[in-house]
């Protein structure tokens, strides 16, 4: 469903910037940027979280961590932070994107990180899940990462 997801707002995200008027790499990164944050990390995630929080055994189940952990409660208030300041991006905008992207750039980074791992001591990493996980958090962790560099948004002060 996320891979779809990321097809969507990557799609949205080409068509935008195709129409705009300016289309320096600046601006286009920053559009890519703020449909990434915005159409990916920020209300998907929301409704996630708030899937995650009011029904935490079935997201664990779903997921595939053992129940009762107040641990992924803790988890899903981060993610529940870094989705809401995602959001607010698209009101507040230029460096305020630098924030959220950081944020979710080192999440996706160390996500695929740890489930590479957990699959791997598991015995169970096909090139199916490998890929899967590449395409659903390495690759969000690249995509952000590059818009953000290629928005100058590091370079402006506030």
């Amino acid at each position: 469903m996320f891979l779809i997801l990321l097809v969507v707002v990557l799609l949205a995200a080409g068509i935008h910037a195709a129409q705009a008027r300016e289309r320096t790499t600046q601006h286009v990164a920053r559009i890519f940027l703020l449909y990434l944050l915005v159409g990916y990390c920020g209300v998907p995630m929301l409704i996630f979280v708030g899937w995650a929080l009011m029904s935490p055994e079935a997201a664990a189940a779903h997921l595939g961590f053992p129940a009762g952990n107040p641990f992924q409660e803790f988890a899903g208030l981060a993610i529940l932070s870094l989705a809401l300041l995602s959001v607010l991006a698209l009101r507040y905008r230029r460096t305020f994107l630098i924030a959220p992207a950081i944020g979710w750039a080192v999440f996706f980074f160390g996500a695929t990180l740890i489930h590479l791992k957990d699959f791997h001591h598991k015995a169970a990493l096909t090139h199916f899940s490998a890929v899967h996980i590449f395409a659903t958090h390495g690759l969000i962790a690249l995509l952000l990462t590059a818009a953000l560099l290629g928005s100058g948004l590091l370079k402006e002060r506030s």
